[in-house]
């Protein structure tokens, strides 16, 4: 199979190097950074690519941090006890790279996968680590934007070259790095035990069955295409802090209802028990002062679903994604199947038929808060 260019080192194409070397002949001091990249241990072409990129600073940040690479994967293997070609497929599955030579935190890392792999099989560990390095590169991204907004940017304002970047890059990295490293430990076993006390948890530990009765919903921010064109980044961004802890709000005080992932504008949502569910999406869909300008809206079905890597599969996925599109500002549709499961002091209304794609005719329930009495407060 063709391997993609460049795919493992960051790298632009060479024919966009080349374009790139055109638009900006290098200068004298291009040349004394290519040849300082060099001395720490970059190849002459990784050097050049990394001062026609403007990726310098990120380059001097990776060697401050790195490790020296000291063993081949023959190597790693034969001391972490791992086979060759399992570490390679754990590697992959948790969004790692496959350099020729591996560093000692690389054996670290091969060394707990060894012992990991004494409690699960080889395939159960795949899985897992794909499930892992998605939600820590994530994490990685999200501190990363952080540095940049808080420490980068000031920095650059304040006129510092690339060494001064590179070199407050790699501080601060590495103590996120010391930092995090305890915080992100407890915080996995304080979420593992939050699991253990669910009714998820209860059912998925229950059933002899792939497939579990669950209840899945959506909430998104009605309009984000239209918004995202008429305001700024930063607007943006101010949207998506408010929609996410508006979601953390609701949803934290019950440990029965659980955010499976974010999806940029949207959340999906899961409980083993429909009523908590419609209560907390209820909630969720209720008008805000905070979230005023942007209103959100949901859609909520149940049914048989496989839950797998902490996803959530089939059924009634899509037809809580399909009723979600079908929602009004600050509503939110439930399955036609769950009327006898919505909770006291809500009201509902059925809706027309509905051809819902891919699924068929449908007749969901908008369901909302009831109205106060006259007179009451």
């Amino acid at each position: 199979m063709t391997e993609r260019p460049d795919e493992r080192t960051g790298e632009l194409p060479p024919f966009l190097r080349d374009v790139l070397g055109r638009a900006r002949p290098l200068t004298d001091e291009d040349r004394a950074t290519e040849q300082a990249l060099v001395e720490l241990g970059l190849t002459p072409a990784q050097a050049r690519s990394a001062v026609a990129e403007g990726r310098v600073p990120l380059v001097l940040a990776q060697r401050l941090l790195g490790d020296v690479p000291r063993y081949d994967l023959e190597e790693l293997a034969a001391r972490s006890g791992v086979p060759a070609a399992v570490l390679q497929r754990v590697r992959v599955a948790s969004g790692l790279e496959l350099p020729e030579r591996f560093s000692d935190t690389d054996l670290r890392w091969a060394t707990h996968l060894e012992a990991l792999l004494e409690v699960l099989p080889v395939e159960a560990v795949v899985r897992s680590a794909r499930a892992r390095g998605t939600a820590l590169s994530m994490v990685a991204r999200s501190d990363l934007g952080v540095v940049r907004d808080e420490v980068l940017l000031p920095m650059r304002q304040a006129g510092a070259d690339d060494l001064a970047i590179a070199s407050g890059l790699a501080q601060t990295a590495r103590l996120l790095d010391e930092l995090s490293r305890d915080v992100l430990t407890i915080t996995y076993g304080l979420h593992l035990e939050h699991q253990l006390g669910t009714e998820l948890a209860a059912v998925l530990t229950r059933t002899q069955a792939a497939e579990v009765q669950v209840a899945v919903g959506f909430v998104d921010v009605v309009g984000w295409t239209s918004l995202s064109s008429r305001v700024d980044p930063a607007g943006l961004d101010d949207v998506l802090d408010a929609f996410e802890e508006r979601v953390v709000a609701v949803t934290a005080p019950d440990r029965q209802v659980s955010v499976v992932k974010y999806l940029g504008d949207a959340v999906m949502l899961v409980a083993a028990d429909p009523a908590l569910l419609i209560g907390a999406m209820v909630e969720l869909t209720s008008p805000v002062p905070e979230l005023e300008d942007v209103p959100l809206r949901g859609g909520m079905a149940a049914g048989g679903a496989l839950v797998r890597e902490g996803d959530v599969y089939g059924p009634p996925v899509n037809r809580a994604a399909r009723l979600t599109d079908l929602a009004r500002p600050w509503s939110l549709l439930v399955d036609d199947d769950l009327a006898e499961v919505v909770p006291g002091g809500l009201t509902t209304r059925r809706l027309r038929p509905v051809r819902l794609r891919g699924i068929g005719v449908r007749r969901p329930l908008s369901v909302r808060p009831a109205k106060a009495a006259p007179g009451a407060k």
